[in-house]
């Protein structure tokens, strides 16, 4: 790999041939490749005839005199050659470098002995001579000063002296002479530099454009030896393999054998702490004295173990890090887990990041604390990009070691975005079997199943994000994988179209492929090969692909079979497919079977809740609130409502976020009389979360939203808002919605008196034929009885209203079916048959009473509805706060949050004041809102001077 290196030794050994000699330097880092060229060279010098001697020198033998030069010049000192000698020569050679006669002579002056052998070189030169001195910077004193005197002399006779050296760790003496002679042009010098791309290919016999290849390069910093034992372990691995301390990197081994026991203590620390340390932090973790210490690394730096930084002359760093690493792994382990411990203290001292925190968190202990988990939580939010499977590792960690109770479930939730990008960049964990067995810890599914986990994760929360075109790339990049594998797992192909179809289906849009489609492709698959689990999900997402489409009797026969064979799995192979219990949900919401859907949601929490890292909760909390919302059952709708709120405000989900402020907004607007300032505070809140986007989470908001407004007396704001998804056809929303939208905005153009009710209303009952199911007709009754009031037909008004009364009933939607009653007991009052009014309108209030449905029972029998409802809605002022306001209802960090912001605090400013994140501030906030009663900052502001006011009094 060193060719011009090469050919410059080849070079010289030509010239020794022609009768040449001279004298070489080769100087590099350790592991640059300096013995291998002089193998390379020894062995063409003695396929050429040429005398090799062989000096190379070894740590061990530092305090040998002469030791390498006895060695190397054993073989010349025969009796001839020392006779043929002047006596002098031969005595001084006698004495000091014979070893047969125990020649080792340190008090012998240096420049007579290197005249004696330099006698002896050029007698026994003969053709040529080839002396190596090999790692010459662990020479002895005596042999230094021996060479130094040799490397004066000008050679004439063929002898070639090659000196290889580190130049970090090479006497100064010896330096000096060499440059010297480099100047003078009598020796020659060669240094290795690090290696460039072509050439580490080359000797890891790989491509350049091999992934795998830069970043190798980087850290071994184009050394050869690093490079070698880096590119086995690739990609790179936490610990060296045996098999490489016993070959490879035994020379390293070897080298660090040498150091006494405080030299080796004291490395040992530095391997603990890191890629960069002081002095004092050594001192810490070895429990020396600092002025020990002190004496100690300047031994290390002397040996080269240790390199004071450029950039800062206190800190310090191992030379590489595969020397560190060497160390750390040697090193005694129940001595080193209490280092690392000693470690994090200092590392605490120094306020370092959470990661650098977080190695000796993970290497000290297999207990964590609370404290250890949040900083591994915090190190892998800092690393999901820079170092993905080290962050995969610790937020594992965390969410599988954090409590999951009340007030931590949102912190878990918030680690799954970091988790999700981190298992994205660590290819899914496609070859880490130790992670893939973490990230199904607790559930049925094996390690070889990880990848389909993390796949999975990654999809839900690209979808969460509002990202569904990247989602689907996602899983048309790993069914292009899998399709091009010649006998591809069927069930695997399965799971990831039905994950194509969840997220067409989230979607709704044209730039993805239809649901129908791919629930056809993705049932062919199941049936195929598929597991129960997975001919579950292709079932249920057929059943809402034919939904969607229109065709009830398919939808209502895949269903069936869906709800069988999910009712035969248990909750631990579910597991990790909590997403088909939402598919089912949404199906039997858009079938009008709340109670069904219910059900469906239910089970699927239960499942969520006991895995940490399962950011489908907020997703079912969510559909089950509708479902709730929907039975009439208003205060667990908000609940279940305002904790998907809370949680997808954790998980960065705005469409989500939106959505169920929305389902809390319309909760409390029938939940209290008319003109709730607080059922406005919420709905405007809902409002501001809208972003002018598109997916079924956005049209389901935008719908939720505008039946608030048309309560509380704003139809033009609702006829602006539901027109969005469609000026004309609706068509943002899918078939099953649309008749629900097209009877908002008949109500809508009937109280703003815009014209067009008559146009709406017949808009729904063409979508009601399009979509046969009893709910979808009750909307398009509902309409038509809406423009019947409006015709001054009231007996036909009434007669629709009923009629949707009893679907609604039917389809167990109790809010709606009293809906129908209250508007049928409003158009009898005017009808032929007056009497009737009297008897529903009891009965009508009645059944709010008993629901908690305060808007309505709390209506005027005799003035108009729609005034009724919107009464006192467009000019509302904030509630009152009262004098002594009470805070005991806010969790401690809620009452911080609400401190700070009661000040004028910025977001930033609170989350940089508690150290969180500006999500989590914001989420702390809502909770807030809520249990005050209140709607913006500006009466939270208020409220807490007054408070503030109060106490000062008191």
């Amino acid at each position: 790999m060193r060719c011009e290196e090469s050919l410059q030794l080849l070079r010289a050994l030509k010239r020794l041939e022609d009768g040449h000699g001279g004298i070489v330097e080769l100087l590099g880092e350790p592991g640059s490749g300096k013995s291998r060229l002089l193998a390379q060279l020894a062995f063409s010098a003695r396929d050429r005839g040429i005398t090799v001697l062989d000096g190379r020198c070894y740590p061990a033998e530092q305090h040998d005199v002469l030791h390498v030069f006895t060695r190397a010049l054993n073989g010349l000192m025969t009796q001839e050659r020392l006779a043929a000698l002047s006596p002098e020569h031969a005595e001084l050679l006698r004495a000091g470098l014979c070893a047969r006669l125990g020649g080792r002579g340190s008090g012998l002056q240096p420049l007579p002995l290197s005249q004696a052998v330099h006698a002896l070189l050029t007698q026994a030169a003969g053709s040529g001579l080839l002396l190596v001195l090999d790692d010459f910077h662990w020479a002895d004193p005596k042999s230094l000063e021996l060479a130094d005197h040799l490397a004066r002399w000008s050679v004439r006779a063929p002898i070639l002296i090659v000196i290889a050296h580190r130049p970090r760790q090479a006497a100064p003496s010896l330096l000096s002479t060499l440059a010297q002679g480099v100047e003078q042009e009598h020796v020659s010098r060669i240094e290795l530099e690090p290696m460039n791309l072509d050439q580490a290919a080359r000797l890891l016999g790989v491509r350049t454009d091999t992934s795998w290849l830069p970043s190798v390069l980087h850290e071994s910093r184009g050394n050869p030896l690093y490079l070698l034992v880096l590119g086995e372990s690739a990609p790179l691995s936490p610990a060296l393999r045996t098999s490489l301390l016993t070959g490879r990197l035994a020379p390293l081994a070897a080298e660090l054998a040498v150091l006494d026991p405080g030299e080796r203590l004291v490395a040992e620390s530095g391997a603990v702490l890191g890629d960069r340390f002081s002095r004092e932090e050594l001192s810490a973790v070895s429990e020396l004295p600092i002025d020990e210490v002190c004496s100690i690394v300047s031994g290390l730096i002397q040996l080269d173990v240790l390199r004071p930084l450029s950039c800062s002359a206190a800190q310090l760093a191992f030379r590489h890090p595969v020397l560190r690493r060497l160390l750390h792994d040697q090193a005694d382990r129940c001595w080193r887990s209490q280092a690392h411990r000693r470690a994090l203290t200092v590392l605490n001292r120094r306020a370092a990041s959470a990661s650098e925190r977080a190695v000796h968190i993970e290497l000290s202990t297999n207990s964590f604390t609370p404290e250890d988990l949040e900083t591994l939580a915090r190190a892998g939010e800092e690393t999901a990009l820079s170092s993905p499977v080290d962050a995969v590792r610790w937020l594992l960690f965390a969410l599988h070691g954090l409590s999951a109770d009340e007030e931590s479930t949102g912190r878990l939730l918030g680690l799954i975005p970091p988790l999700a990008r981190a298992l994205r960049a660590a290819n899914y964990l496609a070859d880490d079997q130790a992670l893939q067995q973490q990230l199904t810890q607790g559930s049925a599914m094996g390690p070889s199943e990880a990848q389909r986990a993390a796949i999975r994760l990654c999809v839900i929360v690209e979808c969460l994000h509002g990202r569904f075109a990247e989602a689907d790339a996602l899983l048309r990049t790993e069914l292009a994988a899998l399709s091009a594998i010649g006998d591809a797992d069927n069930d695997l192909l399965a799971r990831l179209v039905i994950y194509r179809g969840i997220v067409s289906s989230l979607r709704g849009s044209d730039d993805l492929p239809d649901l129908p489609d791919l629930a056809a492709e993705a049932l062919l698959l199941a049936r195929a090969g598929g597991q129960p689990v997975t001919r579950a999900g292709a079932m249920a997402l057929h059943a809402l692909g034919e939904l969607t489409a229109g065709r009830t009797k398919q939808c209502l026969a895949s269903y069936d079979a869906a709800v069988r064979q999910m009712d035969e799995l248990s909750n631990s192979e579910v597991y990790f497919h909590t997403e088909y219990f939402a598919l089912l949900g949404w199906c039997a919401s858009g079938l009008g079977r709340p109670r069904e859907a219910e059900s469906f949601y239910e089970r699927g929490i239960a499942v969520v809740r006991d895995c940490s890292h399962n950011a489908m909760l907020p997703v079912l909390l969510s559909g089950l609130a509708e479902a709730q919302l929907r039975q009439g059952r208003l205060e667990s709708a908000r609940r279940s409502a305002a904790e998907a709120t809370d949680l997808a405000g954790y998980l960065g989900a705005e469409q989500l976020r939106a959505f169920t402020l929305a389902q809390e907004a319309l909760c409390v607007t029938y939940a209290e009389p008319p003109g709730s300032s607080r059922a406005s505070a919420l709905t405007e809140e809902a409002l501001r979360a809208l972003r002018p986007l598109s997916g079924s989470w956005h049209c389901a908001a935008v719908l939720t939203l505008g039946e608030s407004l048309l309560l509380q007396g704003s139809p033009e704001r609702c006829l602006s808002l539901v027109l969005e998804l469609g000026p004309s056809d609706l068509k943002a929303l899918e078939l099953p919605q649309r008749t629900r939208g097209y009877e908002l905005l008949t109500l809508a153009s009937l109280s703003s008196g815009t014209g067009s009710a008559p146009w709406w209303a017949d808009r729904a009952a063409h979508a009601a034929q399009a979509c046969r199911l009893p709910h979808t007709r009750a909307y398009a009754l509902l309409a038509r009885g809406h423009v019947l009031s409006q015709q001054d037909e009231p007996d036909a008004a009434v007669a629709a209203y009923q009629q949707a009364e009893r679907a609604f009933d039917n389809a167990q939607l109790r809010l709606l079916r009293l809906t129908a009653h209250i508007r049928a007991a409003r158009a009898a009052s005017v009808s032929s048959r007056p009497e009737r009014a009297t008897g529903l309108w009891a009965s009508a209030q009645e059944l709010a009473e008993q629901w908690s449905v305060l808007l309505f029972a709390r209506l005027s029998p005799d003035a108009p509805l729609e005034s009724s409802l919107g009464r006192g809605c467009h000019a509302l002022s904030p509630a009152p706060i009262p004098a002594v306001p009470d805070l005991g209802l806010l969790t401690q960090r809620e009452l911080e949050v609400a401190r700070f912001a009661g000040t004028g605090q910025r977001t930033r400013e609170i989350a940089e004041a508690l150290k969180v994140s500006p999500r989590t501030v914001e989420v702390h906030l809502s909770r807030i809102y809520r249990k005050l009663e209140i709607g913006s900052r500006a009466e939270l502001a208020r409220l807490m001077a007054v408070r503030i006011s109060t106490d000062v009094s008191t």
